[in-house]
Formats: structure tokens, C-alpha cells, sequence
């Protein structure tokens, strides 16, 4: 019974993915060498606050407790060293709201409160979004950067829903990971499609509009990601 709390918490098959996916955004904000390092010891910090969580269910209490000071130990100092990071003051602005957003979308998927999950993964999101807008608007990245960056951005969101959702109708606990990666396809698929028309569109270089392939393909990058979260919902059914 004291487990209770936790059993509608995402999926860890999920969740880990989903910080995977964060992790490539905020290495796409990364630009040098220093703030790919900061990227890795985040993301080192970020799951091991996941993995406390196997840990103290396979009755490691210790052990999971450990993991959870270093993890947050990790994930403090990264943000810290993002804040102290080397470049232009704009480009310093947008490597920090990723690791930022980062630790955001981490805390929406670790086991806290369930109520909190969707509301940090969607604030953690939205702060990808606004350091992705800034990066393009301050120096201007290449396509193939930029498509990353929105395409994990997406990817993000879309696996931390998911987790959510199969958290809630199997327990956070239960092997999910076939049914997971095979979302992931699907999902990966319609971005690559999305992708390619959006590098077309790139290719054709609008007069006056330099961010207007980025625009539309955040625009279509959504679009899809709201047809796989109706898709994945009982709204269709309800009606």
C-alpha cells in the first residue's frame, strides 16, 4: 500500500527516453566543447535520478538514496557550469534555458507528484521552444541543427506524455519497453517526413523571411504531435 503514490508515475522505459531525447535538444543549444561536457554530466545526473527509483523497488534503499544525491548533485552543478559557460551573452541566455528545461522536463518524470508531471514537461518544453527561437534568431544554425533540435524537442514532449499515459493504465513498473520503442518508430517516421519538407522548403530560401523554414517546421513538428497524442487518447472514442 505504500507503493500507492508512485503506480500512476511514468513508465522508466518512457521517462529514460524522454531525457535522452532532452538531452540531444540542449546538446543541440551547446556550442563548444565545454557545453557538450556540461550536456553529458546533466544527462549522467538525469538518469541516475531515474535509476534510484529500480533501485529502492528492488529494496536497495541506500543505494537509491545515494543515487539521488548524486544525481541532483549532477544535475545542480551542470546548471551552475551552464551559468558560468564561455561564448556570447545570447548564446550563454539559450545553453541555460536548455539545461534548464532540461532538469524541468527530469522533475516531470521522476516520481514526485503525479499531478506535477504534465505541467513541468510541458514548462520544460516551452523553455526548449523559446532557447531554440533565440539560437536561430543570435547566430543563425544550419538546417540539419535546427531540425534536430525542434525534432527532439517534439520527441521529448511526445515520449514523456506517453510514459504518463502508460504509467497510468499499467503501473510505473511494468515492461513497457517494446510497446515504447514502437511508438518510437511511429513517431520517429512522421518527424522524418516532416523533416525532409521542412529542409525542402529551406533549400527554396524565402526572400526576407530567414526564420520561415524553421517556423513551418515547428508548425508541422506540432501538428503531428498533436495527431499521435489524439491518436494515443480515448477523446475519439468519447465522442
Amino acid at each position: 500500500m505504500t507503493d500507492a503514490p508512485l503506480v500512476a508515475q511514468p513508465t522508466y522505459a518512457g521517462s529514460t527516453l524522454a531525457v535522452l531525447s532532452a538531452a540531444c535538444v540542449t546538446g543541440v543549444l551547446a556550442g563548444s566543447f565545454t557545453q557538450g561536457l556540461v550536456v553529458g554530466v546533466e544527462t549522467v545526473g538525469a538518469l541516475l535520478l531515474l535509476g534510484s527509483g529500480l533501485v529502492r523497488r528492488r529494496g536497495h534503499r541506500v543505494l537509491g538514496g545515494g543515487f539521488v544525491l548524486v544525481g541532483c548533485g549532477l544535475v545542480c552543478s551542470a546548471l551552475g557550469m551552464g551559468l558560468l559557460s564561455t561564448g556570447g551573452l545570447f548564446e550563454r541566455i539559450a545553453f541555460l534555458g536548455g539545461t534548464l528545461a532540461m532538469a524541468v522536463v527530469v522533475l516531470g518524470v521522476f516520481p514526485l507528484r503525479e499531478s506535477w508531471t504534465r505541467t513541468l514537461v510541458g514548462v520544460g518544453v516551452a523553455l526548449f521552444g523559446c532557447s531554440l527561437v533565440l539560437l536561430t534568431w543570435v547566430s543563425d544554425p544550419d538546417a540539419v541543427r535546427l531540425l534536430v533540435g525542434v525534432g527532439s524537442m517534439v520527441l521529448t514532449w511526445d515520449l514523456a506524455e506517453y510514459a504518463t499515459t502508460l504509467g497510468v493504465d499499467v503501473g510505473r513498473s511494468a515492461r513497457t519497453y517494446p510497446v515504447v520503442l514502437t511508438h518510437l518508430a511511429g513517431t520517429l517516421g512522421t518527424g522524418a517526413i516532416a523533416g525532409v519538407f521542412a529542409l525542402v522548403v529551406d533549400g527554396v530560401r524565402l526572400p526576407a523571411i530567414p526564420i520561415a523554414a524553421f517556423a513551418l517546421l515547428l508548425g508541422a513538428s506540432l501538428l503531428s504531435l498533436l495527431v499521435l497524442f489524439l491518436g494515443d487518447s480515448d477523446w475519439p472514442s468519447s465522442t
